[in-house]
């Protein structure tokens, strides 16, 4: 029975985006009428004077803006609701899928490396990144039987490991970086109307095939024997449908770049305005789709008046953190499970801490002395390595002391929370430290190593914060910790998408070190890296009996005398100056926290003792490979140690999330 409560709300709901297209509305009319009378619009339209630049202004900037954004927000909206529908989850759309960011992949590679193929076949490149990443999408969930939270946990991670890609493609080409950067946040500035004449075929397209598949996708929602009842071809059907919305998707993505969330939000507000048979709630996702768009654009050009223009796609990103965290508070509450146990119990762990030791040894020495010459590969003898220590040692004692402290980070943040595969890149501790020190060094006129490390803090304490305070609720259910920490990460990169943005000329230096780059390590800097990850590691063993016991659950450990908020609350700010101090160094892109813990576990470290520092040693030896491979895989070019241990541990990831289905 429904409640007067529940009839009210899709009206609610309805006004909310009537009152926001009426905004929108009134806002392009304002500035039109600034520009032009109003008697002039029409001929604007039909046949502009060319001799007048506000009519040429007109015509070929503001009106394509404004049909654009309807396009582009109709046709996220559609392909949102056919993911929902198919997949049978409210939490998928395509930049939660990883199609949007596959899609710009393809693209941002073609432009740079086939310029010629890209200019005649943008649309099929960007059809076939998004078909490309959701291919791995499901390949990775099916082990798990397409569960919503592994395609949403999946496709995030191939966006972050797109990203990585990305931003190893913008380093290379420096010149190109700003432009690729808007164009990754979604800009809907036009200057003329060939974007609205690509993408409108395509969103007609697209309309017309979901008219077709309205009614076999409504059978959908029925059980899978329920529709084969009916003869209906599941196969074909999911199969056509998702083409479709990854076409919808890809081709968007193509005209303005990437926009995230608004196929995430509009079929749920379609939801709360009353659609609640799928041709209904298909029409509605597509109307509100454009509203939101329209809305959201026509807001940040109202505010371009007082500041630099904001990228469209990089705020719709902020809506998505508030929509998860609302759809993950009204999902079941279950109990959270320990932490799985090693596969064995390691019976001799100082053997195995040693060897781990020595291959971290020869790791170094490997790093230090091999490497590409006018003679080909060799090892360097013991007076040229002197020589090359002023450059090589640095940069390797800096990665070295990140991998250790990522491996700190990610081993109390996993212990605490009773998830393996919980890290401080993943739950937006490492975004949330970077987002700290990207508004110091653009907002502070000077600053200081200390000043860095406490912006650094500041924003990495808060992340991990908002991530326990959204997980309470839930117990710290592992799927639900790593989705709210994913929210939050989305949430920052938004925002450090929008500071990159601006071309400021700080920017380009940011985006080497928010890579991970090494290059202008010092030996000061080094030293201190190296007696941070010292200082951090010799205090850490006064906690393991509070790591011990926390994976066994809060009521257990409770049991046993541990006062649960104030060791969390301590562990929180160990592990956060662990993780801000490593993004200090080789920034946010990096998978050590994650990689490094879940080793020492394999090799049968299960007390918190040992399971640090076989992690310490493992990340530290992880970081190490990551540059050395860095430094001499494009010789004479380099790449930075964050993205080699993103390309690295986004695969693995993967890998491990596919093991774990079987």
């Amino acid at each position: 029975m429904i409640s007067a409560q529940d009839r009210h709300r899709p009206g609610a709901a309805a006004i909310v985006v009537a009152f926001l297209l009426a905004a929108a509305l009134v806002s392009t009319a304002t500035r039109l009428s600034e520009l032009l009378p109003v008697h002039d619009w029409w001929q604007v339209l039909v046949s502009p004077d060319l001799a007048s630049y506000a009519q040429v202004l007109v015509h070929d900037s503001v009106l394509p803006r404004f049909i654009i954004a309807l396009l582009a927000g109709g046709a996220l909206g559609l392909s949102g609701a056919i993911f929902q529908q198919v997949l049978r989850t409210p939490l998928a759309d395509p930049s939660t899928l990883g199609v949007s960011a596959g899609a710009y992949l393809a693209l941002a590679a073609a432009g740079l490396w086939a310029p010629a193929l890209a200019a005649s076949m943008r649309e099929a490149i960007a059809l076939a990144g998004g078909l490309t990443a959701f291919a791995l999408v499901f390949l990775i969930a099916w082990p798990h039987r397409l569960s919503p939270i592994s395609l949403i946990l999946a496709g995030l991670v191939i966006t972050f490991v797109c990203g990585a890609i990305s931003a190893a493609i913008s380093l290379s080409y420096s010149l190109g970086m700003s432009g690729l950067f808007v164009w990754a946040s979604g800009s809907l500035t036009q200057n003329d109307w060939s974007a609205v004449s690509r993408l409108f075929p395509y969103a007609a397209l697209g309309c017309l095939g979901a008219a077709f598949l309205a009614r076999p996708l409504g059978v959908l929602s029925l059980s899978d024997e329920g529709a084969r009842s009916l003869g209906l071809s599941l196969s074909a059907v999911r199969l056509l449908s998702i083409l479709l919305a990854v076409m919808l998707a890809a081709f968007t993505v193509s005209a303005v770049g990437v926009i995230g969330f608004v196929g995430f939000a509009a079929p749920f507000i379609a939801r709360a305005s009353g659609a609640r048979r799928l041709p209904q709630r298909m029409i509605a996702s597509v109307v509100i789709g454009a509203v939101l768009l329209l809305a959201a654009d026509e807001a940040l050009q109202q505010a371009a008046r007082f500041m630099r223009e904001i990228p469209a796609g990089a705020a719709t990103g902020l809506l998505g953190a508030p929509l998860i965290a609302i759809f993950l508070a009204r999902l079941p509450i279950v109990e959270t499970p320990a932490l799985p146990a090693a596969e064995r119990r390691n019976r001799h762990p100082l053997l195995y801490l040693a060897m781990t030791g020595v291959v971290l040894l020869a790791l170094i020495w490997i790093s230090l002395s091999l490497g590409p010459s006018l003679a080909g590969w060799s090892f360097a003898s013991p007076s040229q390595v002197q020589s090359l220590l002023i450059w090589r040692l640095p940069r390797l004692a800096a990665a070295a002391a990140a991998g250790i402290l990522f491996a700190l980070s990610g081993t109390i943040i996993q212990r605490m929370t009773g998830n393996p595969m919980a890290s401080p890149e993943i739950i937006g501790v490492s975004t949330g430290a970077a987002l700290g020190i990207l508004l110091l060094v653009l907002l502070a006129p000077a600053f200081t190593p200390l000043t860095q490390l406490g912006a650094a803090a500041a924003g990495a304490i808060i992340s991990l914060v908002a991530v326990l305070l959204m997980g309470r609720r839930s117990r710290y259910n592992p799927d639900h910790v790593l989705l709210f920490g994913i929210a939050i990460n989305t949430a920052f990169a938004a925002l450090i998408a929008v500071l990159l943005g601006t071309g400021l000329p700080k920017i380009y230096g940011v985006l080497q070190w928010m890579a991970g780059s090494t290059y202008s390590t010092t030996p000061t800097q080094a030293t201190i890296a190296v007696v941070v990850a010292a200082i951090l590691l010799s205090i850490a063993p006064f906690f393991t009996r509070w790591l011990d016991l926390l994976p066994l659950g809060a009521a257990s450990a409770k049991g046993l005398g541990l006062n649960i908020s104030a060791s969390r609350a301590v562990l929180l700010l160990l592990s956060a100056l662990s993780a801000a101090a490593a993004t200090l160094l080789i920034g946010p892109l990096s998978f050590v926290g994650l990689m490094a813990p879940h080793i020492a576990r394999t090799l049968g470290f299960q007390r918190a003792l040992p399971h640090m520092i076989a992690a310490a040693l493992a990340g530290a030896a992880l970081t190490t490979i990551a540059d050395f491979v860095g430094r001499v895989s494009l010789f004479p070019n380099q790449l930075p140690v964050g993205i080699i241990s993103t390309l690295i541990g986004g695969p693995y990831f993967l890998w491990l999330m596919r093991k774990q289905g079987r």
